[in-house]
């Protein structure tokens, strides 16, 4: 057997690393560094030499041995190419490598995923928990390739449940059908003994491709080969498994570094690992290279500041509140505020930012923050990656087999906003069309199948062509002046869905249409060739990646092409979405085997912390979303359908190690980022400062300071007396935007620039009849008929009264006969309920005969005949009577962009632009 040591420190950097490996005989230079993570690699390699998380060792051993979809080590970077080329260039390769990994990944999880719903259909003995098992696939897809990775065999559990023994014969079913799926748990899990005297040929098999993959990773070893393990202040099972079997290889030392210096309480959860009980190494007295007591250097004002905190002791420091900051965040977007305070507009050296729940942040960040959220794309937020998103979203299973093309609102604007639907016969992209579209939406309401929306469309589509381009149709190349007398002469126009040209309702219906179609093509089958639809969106990802990094267009092409095994499959109609959502996606969603951390985005998660006890941070660290319940992190023992009592049970033969570790794990689960947290605090260069922050109201429920942080922190309401006993940090809050500064202010247009007499002719070239809604609010005035794109009704009940009164304005502004009229507006209503109808006609103010309102009522929905001075009543009397405002309520000072508007809350509640317009006034609650 080879070495086998641990080796304890309260230092973990590289000099002193550097400095204790030639003690124990070998150098930096010569030794074959694992980590626990990505981000600790990454610093590893920042020194010049190879360094690789072990998941990535892993997948060098499992992976050119899986049944059916093997991944070869040929394009594996050796170290020749960082000593050749540089770290960039073997950064990129390994990244490469990496995806094609990820995208062996992804395939399997498609196999799983096919096979599971074949057996929920034919083989499951409980009908009901197979669905069940479907419907919860990305969960029970984690949990098996969690227990598989961790050595163990369905049959070992001891279940007494109906969803359990589902589970366990589902479980069966699909190992037996995807010889891969087992893979993990066949080679990391070999009887070691057998593989120690290579007595089989799969042990044999095995001990080759550990070989080749330590060739491949590290170069060619001079003798005995050192492997020296960083960061492993907790393993999972399979990790464990794979030291047990690189200890039964001769000319194999393994070397772990344990940052611990046998006093530090943040150090505990090294203690927890290292144990005899797991036939792991002890570390024996901490010593240092020149043969001292410790190791420990100088600790940072945080850190020491965390271990007063711990023993109990005020952490009121000399100099702590120029290295610690603690921030409340009250919302989101002021955390979004923060980050793009220090990190876009930041100078020289940008903060670092780590998060609890980073993906949680990571995703408040991009939909605050837009371009400015750093890190790498997306492409789920691609254009590209919507639009793909949205198309397979349309593919709706039929319970008893097959598809259905089902649509919203939501994925259809998605789709054309995109501009990678395929149409004919449009003078545009569909994303001309997007504007058009969204005003058309209302009078598809009902509409759920493909077809149902297809002949909404095409009705739309007559609609506009027969009943309201008679009245005075939407031209684009009309003038403003005859664009808003067309559109004040013509009621219909008032709702949006009527105020469409004949070009965009026809868009609309290319839209629809191509839509339907792409989807109807993909879901005719039962059974898809998996090659065809790998084929569509290669196609469709080549179009949209054009724009992006050559690097990051490189790295999606090897996920793709790791990916493109055993194509000629073919998988359920219902599983192109998860093909599509996978391919989309960062990471496997069933990573058992270590943290990969292939790339960063703006939050990075806290394990990536790790780095800083290596190498420290030159320069400031911000921690977020540190509040209760997201730090201490918390890991379950065992997942979905499963619990801990079913690898406990009386009749449950799992490895008891495995079952100790997983304890363990969740047990120390908050240890672990308790170290973390030390790290940090610990893990600036001087001068430069660490950040803690949470986030102290999301979505209206409040949150509290994690516990820990609040050990740092100076009570808010307390006396004198317990201040001075828990001294600390005062918390700060983010600054209102308000005080951010440096911000442009626009440039006011002199009130000369349009002399008195050209501005007076040109107002009176508008209609009179829009012209009368300034008596109201000349705000109203210019956002719906001078500056809008339509002066359509935005708000839903306005909609239902123009419905009722619609008939007599056009009967009694002669446009047409009573009997048309009302022929006509059940058409452009015929998504109204009864109810909704009826309504609407029992409340209407202009009748086709007897006592009524005048037909321009329609124009404000609102307003009386008799004198009054109320805006509504004027403005509704002014268009009646046919009369131009004067000049000054059309255009009141100051207008040098808009109107300042009104703050009366019943005239903006009779607005039918007010959802435009950023002062219109609410009703107090």
């Amino acid at each position: 057997m080879g070495g086998w040591k641990a080796v304890a420190s309260g230092r973990v950097d590289e000099q002193f690393l550097r400095a204790m490996l030639n003690e124990h005989g070998t150098s930096w230079e010569a030794a074959s560094h694992v980590t626990a993570t990505g981000s600790l690699a990454r610093s590893v390699r920042a020194s010049g030499v190879v360094g690789l998380p072990i998941a990535t060792l892993t997948d060098l051993v499992l992976l050119p041995g899986m049944p059916d979809m093997a991944l070869p080590l040929e394009r594996f970077p050796g170290p020749d190419v960082l000593g050749r080329e540089g770290n960039k260039s073997y950064e990129r390769e390994i990244s490469e490598w990496q995806q094609l990994a990820t995208g062996r990944r992804f395939r399997l999880g498609i196999q799983f995923d096919d096979a599971l719903r074949r057996f929920a259909r034919v083989m499951a003995p409980d009908p009901a928990m197979g669905r069940l098992l479907v419907r919860s696939r990305r969960e029970f897809s984690r949990t098996v390739h969690t227990l598989t990775a961790a050595g163990v065999h369905p049959r070992e559990l001891s279940v007494s449940d109906d969803l359990g023994r589902a589970a366990v014969d589902a479980w069966a079913w699909l190992e037996n059908e995807i010889p891969s799926l087992a893979a993990p748990r066949t080679d990391l899990w070999i009887d070691f003994q057998e593989f120690k005297t290579q007595s089989t040929s799969h042990a044999r098999n095995l001990r080759d491709r550990i070989d080749r993959a330590l060739e491949a990773a590290f170069g060619i070893a001079r003798g005995t080969r050192a492997i020296v393990h960083h960061g492993f202040y907790f393993f999972t099972p399979p990790q464990w498994a794979l030291f047990q079997l690189l200890r039964c290889i001769p000319n194999v030392d393994q070397i772990f570094v344990v940052h611990d210096d046998g006093a530090n309480p943040a150090f505990e959860t090294w203690r927890r690992f290292f144990v005899d009980k797991w036939d792991m190494p002890v570390p024996g007295p901490v010593t240092t290279p020149q043969g001292g007591s410790s190791g420990a250097a100088d600790i940072a004002p945080g850190g020491e500041a965390l271990l007063k905190a711990l023993s109990g002791e005020p952490v009121a420091l000399d100099g702590l509140a120029e290295s610690v900051t603690v921030l409340e965040c009250r919302s989101p977007a002021e955390l979004v505020r923060q980050w793009r305070r220090e990190t876009v507009a930041g100078r020289g050296n940008p903060p670092r930012w780590f998060g609890a729940d980073a993906k949680s942040v990571e995703r408040f960040v991009r939909r605050l923050a837009g371009d400015a959220g750093s890190g790498p794309t997306d492409l789920a937020q691609l254009p590209i990656g919507t639009f793909l998103l949205a198309i397979h979203d349309c593919i709706k299973p039929l319970a008893g087999g097959g598809a259905e093309v089902v649509l919203s609102d939501e994925t259809l604007l998605d789709i054309a906003a995109s501009g990678y639907l395929e149409t004919h016969g449009l003078r545009g992209q569909t994303v001309d069309y997007v504007s058009a579209l969204r005003r058309g939406l209302p009078f598809f309401r009902g509409c759920t199948t493909g077809e149902q929306w297809r002949e909404r469309a095409i009705q739309l589509n007559r609609l506009i062509i027969a009943e309201v381009e008679p009245l005075g149709e939407r031209d684009h190349e009309s003038s403003d002046v005859e664009r808003i007398r067309l559109a004040a002469g013509n009621p219909l126009r008032l709702i949006p869905w009527g105020d469409l040209s004949r070009d965009e309702a026809a868009g609309i219906t290319a839209v629809i249409s191509s839509t339907v179609a792409l989807v109807e093509e993909m879901a005719s089958r039962e059974r898809v060739a998996l090659k065809d639809h790998i084929r569509f969106l290669r196609s469709k990802l080549a179009q949209g990646m054009r724009d992006l990094a050559e690097d990051e267009r490189r790295e999606i092409a090897a996920k793709v092409e790791g990916f493109s095994v055993g194509l000629d499959d073919e998988i359920d109609v219902d599983g192109l979405v998860d093909v599509v959502g996978m391919l989309l996606g960062r990471t496997a969603e069933f990573d058992a085997l270590g943290d990969l951390e292939p790339s960063a985005g703006a939050i990075s998660e806290l394990r990536g912390l790790d780095a800083l006890g290596l190498r420290k941070q030159e320069g400031d660290v911000h921690l977020t979303n540190m509040a209760e319940g997201a730090f201490p992190s918390f890991v379950q023992t065992m997942s979905w359908p499963f619990r801990m009592d079913d690898m406990v049970g009386a009749t449950a033969s799992v490895d008891s190690i495995t079952v100790e570790i997983l304890s363990a794990r969740a047990e120390n689960a908050a240890l672990s980022d308790l170290y973390l947290l030390w790290l940090a605090l610990d893990g600036v260069t001087t001068g430069n400062k660490v950040t803690l922050s949470w986030i102290s109201e999301i979505g209206g429920e409040r949150h509290n300071p994690s516990a820990i942080l609040s050990l740092l922190t100076r009570p808010i309401r307390a006396t004198d007396a317990i201040r001075t006993r828990a001294a600390g940090l005062r918390v700060g809050v983010v600054s209102p935007a308000g005080d951010v500064g440096g911000l442009a202010e626009p440039t006011p247009l002199a009130a000369q620039s349009v002399p008195a007499t050209e501005l007076s002719r040109a107002v009176d070239r508008v209609d009179a009849r829009a012209a009368a809604s300034a008596v109201v609010c000349a705000r109203r005035l210019a956002l719906q008929w001078i500056l809008g794109q339509s002066a359509a009704y935005q708000s839903e009940h306005h909609h239902s009264m123009l419905y009722g009164n619609i008939v007599g304005a056009l009967a009694r502004l002669k446009h047409l006969s009573a009997m048309k009229a009302s022929r006509t507006a059940n058409d452009l209503w015929r998504h109204f309920t009864p109810g909704q109808r009826s309504s609407s006609l029992a409340k209407r103010v202009i009748n086709v005969t007897g006592r009524s309102a005048h037909g321009l009522w329609i124009l404000t929905l609102a307003g009386k005949s008799r004198p009054s001075d109320n805006p509504l009543d004027l403005a509704y009397q002014t268009a009646v009577r046919g009369e131009r405002p004067a000049l000054d309520i059309i255009v009141p000072a100051p207008s040098e962009y808009l109107p300042p508007g009104v703050d009366d809350p019943d005239v903006c509640d009779q607005c039918p632009v007010r959802l435009s317009c950023a002062v219109w006034a609410q009703q107090p609650d």
